[in-house]
């Protein structure tokens, strides 16, 4: 058992001595770092070491898809629901918005007529005023 594990350690010490070399000899002659050399061989065991796990149909899973997809559809759907309620909403609320400009314009307009309008009376009531009053003093002087 202890000349196992020695062997092992002589073994260990060795392929790690003979690491240290390859490294060094590509820094010195290929200027290439042991990083890149590093990710270069996990790249390549990554490639060629693969695993694939599946499942066999069942009724089971498939009825897990299929309940998915409808969930995808109705996600879909509810989105689409979503805009049209929106859009909807912001034509309701720029109708009302023009309905309520074209009252308030109307009301301007109203306030403007009668404003006019009583610029028009007063005009009246003082040229009434002014000279009816005159012909008064007029006819009390005679």
């Amino acid at each position: 058992m202890y000349k196992q594990t020695n062997t092992l350690k002589k073994i260990i010490v060795f392929l790690f001595l003979c690491l240290i070399f390859v490294f060094g000899f590509s820094w010195r002659f290929y200027k290439v770092s042991p990083v890149e050399i590093f990710s270069y061989f996990r790249a390549q065991i990554g490639t060629t070491v693969g695993m694939s796990v599946g499942v066999a149909e069942n009724p089971f899973n498939t009825l897990a898809k299929q309940l998915k997809e409808k969930e995808l559809r109705l996600k879909e759907k509810e989105e689409l629901l979503n805009a049209k309620e929106i859009e909807l909403e912001e034509k309701k609320f720029s109708r009302a918005g023009e309905v309520i400009l074209a009252i308030i314009l109307a009301i301007i307009i109203i306030q403007f007529i009668l404003i006019l309008l009583n610029f028009y009376l007063d005009y009246k009531n003082r040229k009434r005023n002014t000279y009816g009053g005159m012909k008064e003093q007029c006819e009390k002087s005679n």
